[in-house]
């Protein structure tokens, strides 16, 4: 039976405080898009840099990774916990500053743009990609929605990604580690043109 993309859902962790950044700019831009701009960076800036000079996307005109917005399909990612441990230079405990933009695979094909399903972290070297649907039946779901990953790290991370920028209507709802969190997108957003996401408190989506 085909997947329903409508439920295939795509998620994406940044800094709290990029979220006027983020709405400013009409949506999430690729890490390419951001080189230039001041904002919170929470993942490993080598990692990124590798992203965006070496590992390329055969399948949409052999673009490089870090011209994508990347998303993962599922929250309480391996990215989150290393981030968390302070291993990509934040302090430890720092995820209750993180937040989950949480939107579908159907939603991404919306908006038109060249896309790409990487079968593991698309910022490894052994990473296959296809901008055929069918490719999201040959993923490792099992290793994607399991709460107990090692082991299966890479195929957990494995991503959706979408050229140059994703666009903040497109965006559903907002994942927080908590009220206080929650209350601080809330009163961010207030101050920002709508319409918004939902915005809900899913403690389960960390560590």
């Amino acid at each position: 039976m085909a997947r329903d993309l409508t439920k295939t859902l795509l998620y994406h962790i940044t800094d709290v405080s990029n979220l006027a950044l983020i709405v400013a700019s009409g949506g999430l831009r690729s890490d390419v898009g951001l080189a230039t701009v001041q904002h919170q960076v929470i993942g490993y800036p080598n990692i990124k840099q590798r992203r965006m000079t070496q590992y390329r996307v055969p399948c949409c005109d052999n673009r490089f990774v870090g011209e994508f917005v990347p998303f993962y399909y599922c929250p309480r990612s391996p990215m989150l916990f290393t981030v968390n441990k302070g291993n990509t230079g934040r302090l430890e405990g720092c995820q209750t500053d993180i937040v989950h933009l949480v939107s579908s695979v159907a939603a991404a094909l919306k908006l038109d743009r060249p896309w790409a399903i990487s079968d593991v972290n698309a910022g490894a070297g052994y990473a296959t990609f296809s901008n055929n649907l069918e490719a999201l039946e040959t993923l490792d779901w099992n290793a994607i929605q399991t709460r107990q990953w090692q082991g299966k790290m890479s195929a957990k991370q494995a991503e959706f990604l979408l050229l140059d920028q994703f666009e903040w209507i497109s965006i559903a709802a907002i994942g927080c580690h908590n009220a206080q969190t929650a209350d601080e997108v809330s009163a961010t957003l207030e101050k920002l043109p709508g319409p918004h996401p939902q915005v809900v408190v899913e403690n389960s989506w960390y560590y």
